[in-house]
């Protein structure tokens, strides 16, 4: 009878995150010749080819992504067993910080996938604003932080690119008077991008009284009380992308950035920012 080694799973799951087998060696700590040679027993066990080039990198064949798929859960069991049976404690902890616009769009699968992986290590989510979230991830209170930025500074993968539009209540007419009703916060990213818009289109605006965070400037906004501001890609309840055939200036695309940490929990981090793009990569490919 032949066994699987679950070891070996854990690694085809790595390469799989990584793209490349010298990373997803360096995040498991060994050596990159050791778990070559765990692909090649893999290939040998099954008589199929594991991995294949891409470019500079590699990538899983159709056998592998197969298997993929059933040795996550082989790799779980296993972990669920230890944990149950053994008495095991959490053997880490990673913490996230996300930025609120896109909380329940890509997350909760990254997070969901990465737990069945990992069930030993502790997940703990803050949510906020990216000004936030990059001072505590500076301070050391967070092990990955997903940001909506403009650029891509220093440290910073970028993930995603979307474009910004301006929305409004569903049928809604908000958009047509004049000074514009802004129901965006001025502690929001997206705020002085469309101040510079409106001021560059010559277009006066006011802001909505009663503005406060951002479940209540969106209420503002389904009342057809202002327009606000959001990724295009992201759908807001009550809200639609204004249709005002060139009466509101165009806004600028703005990044979706992941920042790891160079501590402890690094491997941990890179390997949920894997599951973060893989949910990315999905979702985007469906909405096309």
């Amino acid at each position: 009878m032949r066994n699987l080694d679950i070891a070996t799973l854990r690694s085809l799951q790595a390469v799989a995150e990584y793209g490349t087998v010298t990373r997803a060696a360096d995040a498991l700590n060994m050596t990159q010749s050791a778990l070559s040679m765990q692909m090649k027993r893999l290939e040998t066990q099954f008589q199929r080819p594991v991995l294949e080039k891409q470019g500079r990198g590699v990538v899983l064949s159709v056998f592998a992504q197969e298997l993929l798929t059933e040795s996550r859960k082989l790799v779980a069991q296993n972990d669920a067993i230890l944990a149950r049976f053994a008495g095991q404690q959490p053997s880490g902890r990673l913490r996230l910080g996300l930025t609120t616009d896109w909380m329940f769009v890509h997350v909760p699968k990254a997070v969901r996938h990465f737990r069945e992986a990992n069930p030993n290590i502790e997940v703990v989510i803050s949510d906020g604003r990216t000004s936030v979230l990059r001072q505590l991830f500076r301070q050391g209170d967070l092990d990955l932080i997903l940001t909506t930025e403009f650029d891509c500074p220093s440290g910073a993968q970028h993930l995603l690119k979307a474009d910004l539009a301006w929305f409004g209540a569903v049928g809604g007419d908000a958009w047509t008077k004049r000074p514009l009703p802004l129901a965006n916060s001025p502690s929001c990213a997206y705020f002085p991008k469309g101040l510079t818009a409106l001021e560059a289109a010559g277009i006066k605006w006011e802001h909505v009284p009663g503005i406060g965070d951002c479940e209540a400037n969106q209420v503002l906004t389904a009342a057809d009380l202002g327009v606000n501001i959001y990724p295009r890609a992201l759908p807001q309840p009550g809200l639609e992308v204004i249709d005002h055939g060139g009466s509101l200036p165009p806004l600028p695309a703005t990044w979706l950035n992941i920042y790891i940490t160079d501590g402890p929990a690094k491997a941990a981090a890179a390997e949920f920012a894997g599951f973060l793009r893989r949910a990315v990569c999905e979702v985007t490919a469906v909405a096309a």
